[in-house]
C-alpha cells in the first residue's frame, strides 16, 4: 500500500451515516479505488467552528481539516495565508506528501486554494472540479450586501487560483462556458466529466407498478431556481384539461416549501400534489422505480445527479432547456424531454406527451460511473509529468 501513488480528494462535501450530502463524491472515490491502482485518501474541509471529527464511511477513512474563515462566507480566503500554512502541516503530519501524485479539489474555495498551497512545496498534479454554474461561488453567502461587496475581490482571487491548477474539471459544458465568460480565466487544461451513476445503486428493478395513477416525481431543494411552482402549475393545467389520473410527488426541503404548500392548499390540489419526507439515499432507487416520470424544473442547473439517477432506472426524465443535462439528450428527444424555463404551459405539454407515451427510457451505459471515470483517468493529463 505504501508504494502506491496517492490520489488525495479535498472536498467540503462527503456523506456520513447521518448526512448524504456529497454522495456523488463518495461514488467517485469508490470508483477510483475500484478501477485504479491509486491509494485514494479523502480530506473533508469544514469550518473552524465545526465539531466534526475524523470518521469512517463504508470503509473509507475521512480526515477532517478545519478552515479558518469568517462565518457565513464573509470575505472567503481572507485567511488563505494561514490556511495554506496549516494544510502543508496537515499533509506532513499524515504522511500524504510521500508518493503524492494527484490532488483533486472539489469546488474552488477552499479546496482549490488548498491544493495550490500543497503544490507549492511538492510536485503534484492538481485538479479543480466545478459542480455548479456559479463555479467561483460569487452568489454564496447569507448577507446579500456583503455578497455584492466582496464579489469583485473574490472573483479575481479565485481566478488566480484556478489559473494555477493543472486541470479544470467541469461537470458539463454549461459550467465550462460559464467559467470562460470571465476574460481572465486562463485554464492550463480542461476536461468535462459528466456525473456518472453507480449502477449498483440505481437501476430498473423491473417491478410491476401497482398504482392506477400516472405518477410524476421530483427531488430538489425548494429554492427559487428549482422553480417547483411552475411544475405544480403544470399539473394544475393538466387537471383543468381533464387529466385527473395524475399525481405529483415532491421530495425536498427549503425556503420555498411553505409557499408551494400554500399554493396547493389554496387551489384545491391536495388530492394531486404530495409533499413527501426526505428518504435515505439508499431508498431513492425505490422512488425512481415507483414513478412514471421524473421532472426537474430547475432553470440554473449544472448537471443534476438526480436526473442521471432517474435515467439509470429507465424512468423518463424531463428537464429544462440549456441546462447541463441538455447536452446528453439526443436531438430526436429534445422536443420530448426539454421544456422552456419558468413556463408551466411548456412543462404541461411535455408531461402530457410522456403521459400519452407511458414508456421507459433506456439508459446510456456510457454514463455508468465506471465508464466516465475510466475515460477521465485515461486522459492525457494523467500521463504527463506536470
Amino acid at each position: 500500500m505504501k508504494n502506491k501513488k496517492k490520489y488525495i480528494i479535498i472536498s467540503p462535501f462527503f456523506p456520513s451515516d447521518t448526512n448524504h450530502a456529497g454522495s456523488y463524491v463518495y461514488d467517485q472515490v469508490k470508483t477510483l479505488i475500484d478501477i485504479t491502482n491509486y491509494d485514494v485518501k479523502v480530506i473533508k474541509v469544514v469550518s473552524i467552528f465545526s465539531n466534526e471529527k475524523d470518521y469512517l464511511f463504508r470503509g473509507i477513512k475521512v480526515k477532517i481539516f478545519r478552515v479558518l474563515d469568517l462565518p457565513f462566507f464573509i470575505f472567503p480566503g481572507i485567511f488563505n495565508f494561514i490556511n495554506s500554512f496549516r494544510i502543508k502541516q496537515f499533509f506532513n503530519k499524515h504522511n500524504y506528501l510521500e508518493y503524492l501524485d494527484v490532488i483533486h479539489a472539489h469546488v474552488c474555495y477552499p479546496s482549490a486554494y488548498l491544493a495550490n498551497a500543497v503544490s507549492s512545496i511538492v510536485k503534484v498534479k492538481t485538479i479543480a472540479q466545478h459542480h455548479g454554474i456559479d463555479a467561483l461561488q460569487l452568489l454564496n453567502g447569507r448577507l446579500s450586501f456583503l455578497t455584492k461587496l466582496q464579489k469583485e475581490t473574490l472573483k479575481n482571487r479565485s481566478l488566480k487560483q484556478l489559473n494555477k491548477i493543472g486541470l479544470s474539471l467541469s461537470v458539463s459544458n454549461r459550467v465550462r462556458l460559464a467559467l470562460h465568460s470571465y476574460s481572465n480565466y486562463k485554464p492550463k487544461n480542461e476536461f468535462t466529466l459528466y456525473n456518472g451513476v453507480d449502477r449498483g445503486k440505481f437501476y430498473n428493478t423491473n417491478s410491476v407498478k401497482s398504482h392506477d395513477k400516472y405518477l410524476v416525481g421530483s427531488i430538489a431543494n425548494f429554492w427559487t431556481i428549482k422553480d417547483h411552482i411552475s411544475l405544480i402549475k403544470a399539473i394544475e393545467l393538466l387537471i383543468l384539461d381533464g387529466i385527473i389520473d395524475i399525481q405529483l410527488k415532491l421530495i425536498g426541503t427549503g425556503e420555498k416549501l411553505q409557499f408551494c404548500k400554500n399554493y396547493v392548499k389554496n387551489n384545491n390540489l391536495s388530492a394531486f400534489v404530495f409533499f413527501e419526507k426526505e428518504r435515505p439515499h439508499t431508498l431513492i432507487n425505490g422512488f425512481y422505480n415507483e414513478i412514471d416520470l421524473f421532472v426537474l424544473s430547475s432553470y440554473y442547473e449544472a448537471s443534476a445527479c438526480v436526473l442521471m439517477e432517474a435515467w439509470a432506472t429507465e424512468t423518463p426524465m424531463l428537464s429544462i432547456k440549456n441546462q447541463g443535462i441538455s447536452e446528453l439528450i439526443p436531438e430526436y428527444e429534445i422536443d420530448n424531454l426539454l421544456a422552456d424555463e419558468k413556463s408551466p404551459y411548456s412543462l404541461k405539454e411535455k408531461i402530457l406527451g410522456e403521459y400519452n407515451r407511458k414508456r421507459s427510457y433506456p439508459f446510456d451505459e456510457k454514463y455508468d460511473i465506471k465508464n466516465t471515470i475510466k475515460e477521465f483517468i485515461n486522459y492525457s493529463f494523467f500521463k504527463s509529468d506536470d
